[in-house]
């Protein structure tokens, strides 16, 4: 066996397991993905690793396992493809581009595998990132007290839109924001603050993720801008000065241009 037939078969591995981590996460396909397909694949991977530990993988070995890796991943491409088709996960499309939250409410957790409807809505914080987003030397990762305020001001403006990532169906069309019950739950000590019943929003916590999700496809409401009184995230030992100084300076920007900040614990 050469090693592009190696590498070729390792890609192929890897493929699968994505393909089994997208299935599990659908509701109509979270049983079978565990109890078959997680299975099929830790026999065919332990299989091809005792092969390849005595030497036996020839090259018939290799296009049985490829004839195998096809036949798994055409199957299951089939199933999510009957997913999508569904006429849940249609009306569960329909319903997210209208944005019927009512319905979203139902319909989500019946998509998505360990998705559940958090009630009462609890208050929502929503991140507000004070990066730049540049990395070269000799450059600062932080923006800076007025552009960070104009970010702020930004998303208080526009709200926040759903954005998927990946050019894959089931990474693009049904996105979700990310939120959380508490500033402390955020990777950011800045956020954006809101009463979900004020706006009528579904959310959703998932069994794999302690924040929290909305599926909308863009979240515009009365934010209210909230800072964190302490920042324990080691990025910002980065900071020239230190974080309570740049909370200080940011609230005092935004106080300048009309805006009320609260700091909490």
């Amino acid at each position: 066996m050469s090693a592009e037939q190696l590498i070729g078969l390792e890609a192929a591995q890897a493929e699968l397991g994505t393909l089994y981590t997208v299935a599990r996460s659908f509701t109509p396909l979270h049983a079978r993905a565990e109890g078959e397909l997680l299975p099929h694949l830790a026999e065919l991977g332990s299989r091809l690793r005792g092969l390849l530990r005595q030497a036996r993988m020839t090259d018939d070995e290799v296009d049985l396992a490829a004839r195998e890796i096809v036949s798994i991943r055409t199957t299951w491409q089939a199933e999510l493809e009957r997913v999508r088709a569904s006429t849940t996960y249609q009306r569960t499309l329909a319903a997210f581009a209208a944005d019927r939250q009512e319905e979203l409410a139902t319909l989500i957790p019946q998509i998505f595998a360990g998705m559940r409807l958090v009630c009462p809505a609890p208050s929502l914080y929503l991140p507000v990132s004070p990066s730049s987003g540049r990395r070269r030397p000799g450059t600062s990762p932080f923006l800076s007290t007025a552009e960070c305020a104009g970010r702020i001001l930004r998303r208080v403006a526009e709200g926040y839109a759903a954005e998927g990532g990946g050019t894959e169906w089931w990474e693009h069309e049904l996105p979700s924001i990310s939120c959380a019950d508490s500033v402390a739950a955020l990777d950011t000590p800045i956020a954006l603050w809101l009463a979900a019943s004020d706006v009528r929003v579904a959310v959703f916590t998932a069994s794999d993720d302690p924040g929290l999700r909305i599926f909308t496809p863009r979240l515009r409401a009365p934010f209210s801008i909230v800072l964190a009184l302490e920042a324990t995230d080691e990025w910002w030992e980065a900071y020239q000065d230190s974080y309570h100084e740049f909370r200080d300076a940011l609230r005092h920007e935004l106080a300048a241009r009309g805006h009320a900040v609260s700091v909490v614990n």
